[in-house]
């Protein structure tokens, strides 16, 4: 091939290879843009469950708490005072303590779709801590009404021994029901950080 020949056909070849290039680049750069626009919005979803959920579990736990706080208090003076005499009487006050039922959608979710490995270490941290803690309380509740109540253990003698592992467990939960109200805080304000450094506004609230 002549060098007149190459001459010719060199800078085409080389625009060509260059435009190719360039399409390429813009072509990832481009499926770049549009998974970084789809992650941001699967994120901005999720915290957007995650503020709503947070927000009706504090408020079942705010109206649930100061009555608990109140049944162990008035179990405990009562047992002081000897004034708990009877097995029926024990059971109809245990029976009135309801625990909360907390929900945990939103953490489910955000785990099956992968969400949470895209969100700040710091927003996943705060969250794992809450929902942590709300497994915790559950698993405390879980049937524990039927076994400080269970007939089959539940005597005269040992009545005493029933209600000490009833103030027990009341003491344990009411505790637990005081940090969760204040751990659904913390992560509030995380979440509500986190949203702003993305979106610059919050999203609205369920009632």
């Amino acid at each position: 091939m002549s060098p007149k020949s190459t001459a010719e056909w060199l800078p085409r070849v080389l625009l060509e290879s260059a435009l190719i290039t360039v399409s390429i680049l813009l072509a990832l750069g481009l499926d770049e843009w549009r998974e970084n626009r789809e992650d941001e919005e699967t994120i901005k979803l999720a915290m957007s469950n995650f503020l709503n959920e947070i927000a009706q579990n504090k408020v079942r736990v705010d109206d649930a708490a100061p009555f608990n706080r109140g049944l162990h208090q008035v179990i405990s003076q009562r047992y002081q005072n000897g004034d708990i005499t009877s097995m029926s009487e024990y059971i109809e006050m245990i029976d009135s303590y309801s625990p909360v039922v907390l929900q945990s959608a939103a953490w489910e979710t955000a785990l099956a779709t992968g969400s949470l490995a895209k969100m700040d270490y710091s927003l996943v941290s705060a969250l794992s801590l809450t929902y942590g803690l709300q497994s915790r309380y559950e698993q405390t509740n879980r049937g524990a009404t039927s076994r400080l109540t269970n007939p089959q253990v539940l005597t005269p003698d040992t009545l005493d021994v029933a209600i000490y592992n009833a103030l027990q467990y009341l003491e344990d939960v009411t505790g637990m029901e005081t940090e969760l109200g204040v751990v659904y805080d913390e992560a509030d304000a995380v979440i509500q950080s986190a949203w702003l450094k993305m979106a610059g506004e919050l999203p609205g609230r369920e009632d």
